[in-house]
This record gives structure tokens, sequence and C-alpha cells, in this order.
């Protein structure tokens, strides 16, 4: 079959038994066997009509349209399988599996609770032994090959920890038919508890939790309330339950109030009362040393010191003995492992995947969306992932930061809410994620009761450096947590210690990286929670206001770096703290007496802004700021401050507002007599006069600008000065004179090292060349104008380049490439959603005036084709000369 089958399927699992030891073994004949076994079972899943959409190692993944397809599939193989002569390998015992139910087709593949239960079936089989799900014999029964029969091997609990499955083998002539008992969750001594759920995802962490397993004996899952420790570590238990044929037994830790309590618990577990005039450690001891037991301790973290005792008295009396426990902190005694247990995935660019036409193929595969889509089902069994409704799932499941609880009582929410509305609410998500299991120990009940616990295990010291976490966005240095959050009541040299402990309770985590160093975050709910906190304290206000200081330092000893040399790394620097600066920034407009700080930072970050394209939020902000009564004052400040946001309001290409600033920035000055502020206010009015197509007042503008600047010896200005020269020259169509003042411009700013002027500078000499013949000296100027454009961090403005690209190419009559980095270039303004036109410049209008017959249905397709390239393809584009 070449078509995937659609609707309800027949699945049908295979692998070979003992594979390893055979390729460890016999490597060569292994190789032979599994060539021959694969063309065998490709030939004959083929004659049956089954689909083969996975191959992984040995194993067969087959879908079939109908179940007697599949079990014909199976029978055939089976009797191929043994009447093959395996050579120097002996026998090749294929076990197998089917079961039949409803998935999900994409691209060839298939998705959903079905194919893991068929996955759950196969695990139990041996090998030459194929069991069939009840699902799959109630289809079949009557409708056996020849000969054929179904055996009911009764009810069977799975490594799923689901509901019980009935299952059956399949016995035929010449086949075997009697095999050791299923390799169930019945195979082995055990208290897991049967699971009312599907268990989502965790594919990575299963493998990594059962790797440190493998060579830890005391392995502590340790994460924050509601991540999903518990049951991770009960899948990874079901999982390797052969490895501890002695027996894996759940200690569950929740309920108990009283740290005494904490080996009684254990031993009731395994079933062990006090003996007469002996410890009930002993007892333990004596029952446990020579089993090879696997204990799982759940919910450590109320009762971990008595914990890590009776754990590291067991651990050296019993050397066969391993522990997985959870908590949400490690015991941190000798021979531990600690591994935090990550939320569920979540894309962080899911607003970008959101507008794709496959997001909901893309975000579907993750394993908060996965988790979300499975519990509203079973809230509202109605409820589908759409296209129109896949952007709200994912919007929920970030805010919720991918935590399993936290999720699962919002799809809850879907019986009476609709996804919007849930949204709307999650700004108050203590009020709405209140309905949990009522079997649940109250603690997981709602989300809010979820944080108190943890916050209820925290000293004093510790709650005070929480709640004042809550002042930062998103991450935070060391060095910042120190400089805002020490003193009143936390002393410096605390700080180092007391975060430590938050990050072991599970409430703060770290992320190194070699560039960035160490940042420390909290999740979003998290954050909400420690600010109810700080509210409650009393420190808000303070504690802003720290804040806001620390970064105004911090962005006015950047400021001069990001315009100079090193500004590549000062912008990533800069880049890094973005949230904290816009957190800042609120700060300033909200306290009481804090503008003027606000707008220092403003005009401090006005280059990173500008760089990096925030320039719409950062307008907002100005004009918020400016519009202050402690903003009014006719000083050097506010000219500057006024002189900056025309800046930004010139690049976002809103030229009434940029006027508006500039006349009042031009009047302060020369009231107060400061010619550098007033030449630039006017060089950047000349400028706007210019866009405006006022030639005559541009010119006016800039002689005046001129004869201050020139007796300065500013370079900047200088170098701003020509420039603007440059573009009037090129109105007049000389563009020899543009060219070279440009050149000048540009030799400045690189004796200045100022990196992003030469960006800007390198496309007016690469336009000005194009427009010249000069192409060669086009092409190394605008790839350098596109090229460290992108390498500072500056995407939105890649529309530029691309577009000068295209225009070269028209000089050079290359109509095809040009028209397809027309294309690009429209492209990368639409994503961009920040450059409202094309590029204009009087020389890419001359060489747009001398091709007329740049026109027809040839172009408009190449145009098209561009429209379909990433940014990344469409750079690739234009720097190839060919």
């Amino acid at each position: 079959m070449t078509v995937p089958p659609t609707g309800t399927i027949t699945f049908l699992f295979s692998d070979i038994e003992g594979s390893t030891k055979k390729w460890d073994k016999q490597p060569e004949a292994m190789g032979v066997a599994l060539a021959m076994h694969d063309r065998m079972l490709r030939e004959i899943f083929a004659a049956t009509s089954g689909y083969v959409f996975k191959t992984i190692g040995d194993a067969f993944c087959v879908a079939f349209d109908t179940a007697q397809s599949a079990l014909a599939g199976a029978l055939e193989s089976q009797r191929a399988l043994r009447a093959g002569d395996w050579g120097a390998i002996g026998e090749l015992k294929v076990r197998m599996a089917l079961h039949t139910g409803a998935a999900d087709e994409r691209d060839g593949d298939y998705f959903g609770q079905t194919l893991n239960r068929v996955a759950r079936i196969l695990s139990a089989a041996h090998g030459g032994q194929v069991l069939v799900s009840l699902p799959t014999e109630e289809l079949v029964r009557d409708h056996l090959p020849p000969g054929a029969q179904l055996r009911h091997l009764g009810e069977h609990r799975l490594r799923d920890l689901a509901r019980p499955e009935h299952l059956y083998q399949l016995v035929a002539p010449n086949l075997p038919s009697e095999f050791a008992s299923l390799r169930s969750l019945e195979s082995v001594a055990n208290n897991l508890p049967l699971q009312l759920s599907n268990f989502i995802g965790r594919e990575r962490e299963m493998v990594e939790v059962k790797r440190l397993l493998g060579s830890s004996r005391l392995l502590t899952l340790t994460g924050m309330g509601g991540t999903g420790k518990t049951r991770l570590s009960l899948q990874v238990a079901a999982d390797v339950l052969d490895t501890f044929h002695d027996g894996v037994w759940l200690v569950e830790f929740a309920t108990i109030d009283d740290a005494a309590l904490v080996v009684e618990t254990v031993a009731a577990a395994l079933d062990l009362r006090q003996e007469a005039e002996r410890p009930l450690t002993s007892t333990l001891t004596s029952f446990l040393r020579e089993r090879k037991v696997l204990l799982i301790l759940d919910n450590c973290e109320h009762v971990v010191t008595a914990c890590a005792r009776l754990v590291e008295t067991l651990l050296r009396a019993c050397p066969k003995l391993h522990i997985l426990a959870s908590s949400r902190e490690p015991m941190s005694i000798a021979g531990e492992t600690a591994w935090p247990v990550p939320p569920l995935s979540l894309p962080s660019h899911w607003k970008e995947i959101i507008a794709s036409a496959d997001a909901i193929d893309i975000l579907g595969e993750y394993e908060a969306v996965r988790l979300f889509v499975d519990r509203a089902t079973l809230a509202r069994p109605a409820f589908q992932l759409t296209n129109d409704n896949v952007h709200l799932v994912a919007q929920i499941c970030w805010r919720l930061d991918g935590i399993a609880l936290a999720i699962e009582l919002a799809a809850a929410r879907i019986r009476v809410l609709t996804l919007q509305q849930i949204v709307e609410r999650l700004d108050d998500r203590f009020h709405l994620l209140t309905t949990g299991s009522r079997n649940a120990v109250p603690r997981q009940q709602t989300l809010r009761s979820l944080i108190d616990w943890s916050h209820d295990l925290l000293t004093d010291p510790e709650r005070r450096l929480f709640r004042r976490l809550a002042v930062f966005a998103r991450g935070r240095t060391l060095e910042a947590i120190e400089g805002v959050c020490s003193g009143d009541g936390v002393e410096l040299f605390e700080v180092v210690d007391l975060l430590t402990q938050l990050v072991d309770k599970s409430l703060v985590y770290v992320e190194k990286t070699p560039e960035q160093g160490a940042r420390y975050f909290i999740l979003e709910s998290i954050w909400e929670y420690a600010n109810e906190k700080l509210k409650e304290a009393g420190e808000v206000d303070a504690f802003r206001i720290r804040h806001l200081d620390y970064f105004l330092r911090f962005a006015e000893e950047a400021a001069p770096k990001i315009r100079g040399p090193e500004q590549r790394e000062w912008l990533e620097v800069v880049a890094q703290e973005g949230y904290n600066i816009r957190y800042a920034l609120d700060a300033a407009a909200e306290v009481p007496g804090q503008v003027t700080k606000g707008l220092r930072l403003l005009v401090a970050t006005q280059r990173f802004v500008e760089v990096r394209g925030l320039f719409k939020e950062a307008r907002d902000v100005y004009a918020r700021l400016l519009a202050h009564p402690d903003a009014a004052p006719h000083d050097a400040f506010r000219a500057g401050t006024l002189s900056a946001a025309g800046r930004i309001a010139w690049v976002s290409d809103d030229c009434s507002a940029c006027r508006l600033y500039q006349e009042e920035a031009l009047a302060i000055f020369h009231e107060l007599g400061d010619s550098c502020g007033a030449a630039r206010a006017l060089a950047d009015l000349g400028f706007l006069a210019f866009d405006e197509s006022d030639l005559p007042r541009a010119q006016a503008l800039l002689d005046e600008a001129a004869a201050l600047a020139a007796p300065l010896a500013d370079p900047r200005l200088t170098a701003h000065v020509q420039h603007i020269r440059s573009v009037l020259a090129a109105a007049e169509g000389d563009f020899t004179r543009a060219f070279a003042l440009d050149k000048e411009s540009l030799a400045i700013y690189r004796s200045i090292g100022d990196i992003w002027q030469v960006v800007i500078i390198a496309w007016a000499v690469g336009v000005n060349a194009a427009a010249l013949g000069r192409f060669d000296v086009a092409h190394a100027h605008l790839g350098e104008c596109l090229q460290v454009g992108l390498d500072l961090g500056n995407r939105w403005g890649a529309s530029y380049p691309l577009d000068a690209f295209a225009f070269l190419a028209l000089a050079e009559r290359q109509y095809d490439r040009a028209a397809r980095l027309f294309g690009a270039a429209d492209a990368q303004r639409i994503r961009s959603g920040l450059v409202p036109q094309a590029a204009d410049h009087p020389a890419l209008r001359a060489i747009l005036s001398a091709a007329s017959d740049f026109a027809g249905s040839d172009i408009e397709d190449a145009r098209r084709e561009g429209q379909m390239l990433s940014l990344e393809a469409a750079t690739a584009l234009a720097l190839d000369k060919a």
C-alpha cells in the first residue's frame, strides 16, 4: 500500500527479541539476517495491504485499513520467519502486537495514544509471539484465517499504567503456542497505581532518567510542584520493572506531616511491621539487604531531612537497592544524583510558528499542547485542535510555563469557557485554576495551593529574597539580584546562599551559557505569586525604584559601548536585559517621582532600540513620559530627550512626530546657546524636509546646520551633516559628488568604530555607486550593509539592502534576479511589520527610470518566487554575484 490509511486503523508493531546481543556476538551474520528480515517483512506487508510508515533499527511500524489484513500480515510474517534460513544466527524470534484505534496522520507518519498503546502491548510480548488487543480481536473474531485461533490471555496491566487490557495470542499450526508469562506489570511484584489519564510526552526525559538510574543508586527528580515529577517517576519505574526482579515499590509521603513517620511509611509500603525490641530501620535494612529492589520515594520535600537520613542508611547496608525520589529540593547526601524535571516542551518562538501554514502540525507535536488537547478532550469530547484555535492553545500553554498541573487545570475549564475566555483570565490565574481532582491531596488541587506549599517551607530570609525577585522581568544576573534585593533584612553576603536555596527548592532555576554566564529565572506563575507577596509586604515601590536605579546605571554605562567598536557584543548584553529595561520604564511611569529616570533610560538605550527595531513601543513611552509635568522644564535634559525621541520617530516613519520633537529641541538648544545640539536638530529637520520633497527648505536648514557644526570639529556631527549633503546632491542628479561625500562620512564612522552608522552609510555609498555603474563597489558596500546589519541583530531593516541589491541587479540588466530580490524585500518588509514602504533614494529612482522594459508576466512570476524566500535564502541570493 502506498496511501496511508485514515480513520480507524489497525497498527502492527514488531521487533526482534535479543537483537542487541546478536549484533554484539555476530555482527556480520546479523547484518545479513537483518537485511533478509527487512526484505521478507516488506514483501509480506505489501501483499497484505500494509503501509510501512516507520522502521527503527529492526522494528517495523505498519498501518492497515482492516484488522483482518493486519492479522494476515502478522500470521504470514511469523510463518515466513520460522521457515527462513538464518545461517549462523540460528533462529530469529520476532514479537508482534496488533491494536486498533484512531490516530492523526501527518506527512506519512502517525501520532496519538493508539500508537502508545500498541507499543506497550509489544513490550509485553516474547519473541515469536503475536499479541492482539480486544478492539482488534472484536473485529477479526469472525474472520480468522483457516486454522488460526485467538487465545484469551486475560486482563493485563501494561507499562503505561493505564487501564488493564484484555490481550489475545494468535495461535496457528506450525507456530509456537507456549510462552512465558507476559511482561506486564503483573510479572514483577509492585504497587504501582493505576493511572486514569494518558501519560503525554517526556520521551527525552524518560531516556535520560532511565540512563541515570542505571548508573546512580539514588536519583532525585527535582522541580516545582505540578511539573509532573511523580508521573514521570512512576512511568520510568514501569519501564524498568524487569530490572528489579524483587519488586518496585512506591512510597508516598504527600499525606504525612510528621518526619518521625518516614520510616514507618516506607515499611508499610513493603508490608513490614514493627518487631518486638527491634528498631524498624533494622527490619527494613534486613529485608532489603539482599534484594534487588527499586524504591520510589514520592513528595519528599517536607520531610527531606528524615528521608535523607533513612536513605543514606539503607543504601550503605543494601548494595542492590536503588532509590528514585521526587522532591522540590535534593536530599544533598553522598552518592545522590539530582535531576531537575523541565516543564513540558513548547517552543519559545511559538508566535512565529502560528503564522505559518503548518502551525497545527508543528505545535501539535509539543508536549504542552498535546497535554492540553488530551485533557480538554476528556473535559469536552467534542474539543479539537484546529487552525483557528491552535494559537490560543499555544498561548495558554506558554503563559502557564509548560507546568503540567496548570495546563490540566486550564484544560478542565473548557467545559464552561471558550479558549479566548481562558486566555483573558490568565492574568488572574490563581482564581481561574482552582478545579483540580478531588482525589489529589489539597495542595495539588489548585495552582495557588501548590505554590503556597513551597512558600510555606521557606525560611523568613528566603521568603524576603523570593518576593523581591518579582521586581525583575524574566532573567536576572547574580550581580543584579545583589544590587537590587539586598538590604532591609537580607545582607549582601547572604544573597548567594539564599539564592542557592531557592534554586534547590525549585522556585528559581538557573541557565548557564559561556556567553552570558549564569542567569536566574522564575516561571511566570511563580512570578505572579511572588509579586503578590511583595505587595502584601508593602515593598513594591521601594524595590521597583531600586530595580529602576540599577538598570539606569547599567544602561548609562552601556550607552557609549553600544555606539563604539564593541557594539556587537554590547548590543547582545543589553538585549539580555531587554525585559528588565521595559519593566524599569514601566516603574518610571507608574511610581511617583521617577519620570526623569525613565527618560534618561530611554536616551541611554536609544541606539539599542533603533538597531533592534523596538521603536514602536519606545515611541509610546517617550510620548507618555515627555507629557508628564516632571519632564516640562526647558533645559538641556529635555532638549536631548526630544532629539532622541525625534530620531526614533524618524526611523519609524512618523514624520509629524519627528518634526514636533525636533522643532521643540531646536528651540531649547537655541535658548541654551548649545551649537552642537542645534546643529544636529537643524540637520535632522533638513533631512525631514528632503523626505517631504521640500528641497529648498532642506538646503537652507542644512546650510545653517553646517555653519554651526564647522567650528565644533565634532566627528559624528560632521559625518551626519556630510551624509545629508550627499542626499541633496543625489537629488540634484550629482551622484559623483553624493558618492564622494558619503565615502567621507563612511571613513569618519569607521575611524570612531560606530558599526551601525557604517551599516547605514555603506548602503548610501552602494546605491550611489550602482547609479554610477560602479557595480563591484556597489556589491561590496551593499554586502557589508546587509551582512554586518544582520550580525548586529538588525533584521527589521534587512529589506533596505535587499531592495538596493534588486536595483543593482536592475542596473546590471539582470532582470530575473532583480525581480526575485524585489520580492524578497517585499516579504521581509511584511515579516518585520516595521517598514511601511520600499527603500527610496534619488539614485534608485534614476536606475528604475532607465529600465523602462522591466515589466511583464515573467517579472511578476520571478517577484512572486522571491516573496517565498526566507531571509536567509534572500541574503544568500543577494550576496551571490552570479
